[in-house]
């Protein structure tokens, strides 16, 4: 089953693109558009690391040490590794 991928975080600016999530597999696919290109971007993530984070039982880091930096900056702000490296910073 398909869900909206809950924002911990609220950003100032409400975001333009939902994101989501589904669980299969012992794989949690995380899918949307990105903040910034507005293409659709989609990642995999362990089951166990995301609920645990969604949870609030570990940071982002802690919980998904198997992602890059720029696959977790879509989970807290939208933004694709394509939209970052546009944006020229850091977000």
């Amino acid at each position: 089953m398909i869900q909206e991928l809950p924002i911990r975080n609220p950003k100032i600016s409400p975001f333009r693109f939902k994101r989501y999530f589904e669980a299969k597999n012992n794989r949690v696919r995380i899918f949307g558009h990105c903040e910034v290109t507005g293409k659709n971007f989609e990642m995999h993530v362990p089951v166990e690391g995301f609920f645990a984070y969604l949870q609030g039982f570990k940071n982002i880091a802690e919980a998904l040490t198997g992602t890059s930096e720029e696959e977790r900056e879509f989970i807290l702000t939208g933004t694709s590794p394509q939209g970052r490296k546009m944006h020229g910073a850091v977000l």
